[in-house]
């Protein structure tokens, strides 16, 4: 396994995948398609969608840290595919978006998730990030009911 950061060529993946898990457990919201839909923009911006890749380019997870309109960083879609679940990619991707904002010297992050992601929840306490208040002005998924932070400058 490796990890690449964002090329054109993986873009399908990346979009089918989230909608994947998401119709899968919810509904997709408009949210959903505006993100997916600006995927260069927010590159452009500064972002980045981090790949796991299998020995045969197959896409086994990713992730993606963008700049929101308010200023803050979040980790905005992150999926694996299920084939791959317990392997260590869903894990590996998260990392190098936590290790990209480091470098960039980015203050914190945010996620937003459901508490019925029981193992991404995990995942994240497990890398350190701190639950916070869900305002949903901020965020406005149907499905957040729990949100994360990891502060760098503390």
């Amino acid at each position: 396994m490796k990890i690449v950061s964002y090329v054109p060529k993986y873009k399908n993946d990346f979009v089918e995948m989230n909608k994947a898990w998401i119709s899968e457990m919810f509904v997709l919201e408009e949210e959903d398609i505006k993100e997916m839909g600006n995927i260069e923009p927010a590159i452009e911006k500064g972002g980045q969608i981090f790949f796991a890749i299998d020995d045969n380019d197959q896409v086994m997870a990713c992730c993606m840290i963008a700049p929101r309109e308010d200023g803050d960083w979040e980790i905005m879609k992150f999926a694996a595919r299920k084939m791959y679940t317990g392997t260590g990619a869903g894990s590996a991707c998260l990392k190098a978006c936590i290790e990209y904002a480091r470098e960039k010297d980015i203050p914190k992050i945010i996620i937003v998730s459901n508490r019925k992601c029981i193992q991404a929840v995990h995942l994240y306490r497990k890398f350190g990030f701190q639950e916070i208040l869900v305002d949903k002005k901020r965020f406005p998924f149907e499905r957040a009911d729990i949100a994360f932070e990891q502060n760098f400058n503390m």
